[in-house]
Parts: C-alpha cells; sequence; structure tokens
C-alpha cells in the first residue's frame, strides 16, 4: 500500500522539476533582480566600492529611462528583458561560485550586444 503512495509522491514532485521554465517577471521585476545582481558582483567579484543601495538605485533608473523608449518598439522590451535574465544568470553563477567563474560576456554580448544596444544602452553604470 505505501508503495504506489511514495509512487505518487515521486511522480508528482518530478512533474514540477525540470525543463528551463523562466519565471515570468515585469519588466520591472527583471530590472531589480538584473540590479541587484549587478552590484553584488561588482562589489564582490571586482572590488566596487559604491555601496549596494545607491548602486542599484542607478542602475534602476537607467532602466526605467529605457523602458518608454522600448515599449514604443515592437520586441524592443523583451529584448531587454531576456538581456537583463541573460546578465542576472551570468553574474549569479559567478557569485555563487565564488567570483571564480568570470561572467561569459560573449554570451551576454549576444543577447544584449556589445554595447547594451538591446537596452538601449542600460545601464549606464558599470560599478
Amino acid at each position: 500500500m505505501r508503495g504506489w503512495l511514495v509512487g505518487i509522491v515521486v511522480g508528482l514532485g518530478l512533474l514540477g522539476c525540470g525543463g528551463d521554465d523562466v519565471p515570468t517577471l515585469t519588466y520591472d521585476e527583471w530590472a531589480e533582480r538584473s540590479a541587484t545582481a549587478q552590484c553584488s558582483h561588482a562589489r564582490t567579484c571586482a572590488g566596487s566600492t559604491l555601496e549596494q543601495e545607491p548602486c542599484v538605485a542607478q542602475v534602476l533608473d537607467s532602466y526605467q529611462q529605457v523602458e518608454p523608449t522600448l515599449e514604443g518598439a515592437e520586441g524592443a522590451r523583451s529584448g531587454c528583458v531576456q538581456c537583463m535574465r541573460i546578465r542576472t544568470e551570468e553574474l549569479t553563477t559567478s557569485l555563487d561560485s565564488g567570483c571564480q567563474r568570470p561572467p561569459d560576456t560573449a554570451r551576454i554580448d549576444a543577447v544584449c550586444g556589445a554595447e547594451r544596444q538591446a537596452c538601449l544602452g542600460a545601464p549606464s553604470l558599470t560599478p
């Protein structure tokens, strides 16, 4: 009797796992995550002396400034969100490695553009 119960629990657990599902977040939520990751990485791995809170505020401001322009161009906003997502993934992976693994800048540049074109140059701050 217990075997079938364990099977159901394992089956339900597997249904909730797997896949490369990207969380559905708003532009502002991705901007917040991206800013937090960027500023944490800058302080922890790159030796920035800029405090976390002012850094995040500056990065968020640069994303907020370009958002109205991105909304006016078809697909531009989603391209910027994808850029923020990839940047966040790379910076978080670097932080999780204790700064031993540098961010894959080629991957970031492939999605964001070498001059951050996907987000119209945002973030303007490179802490």
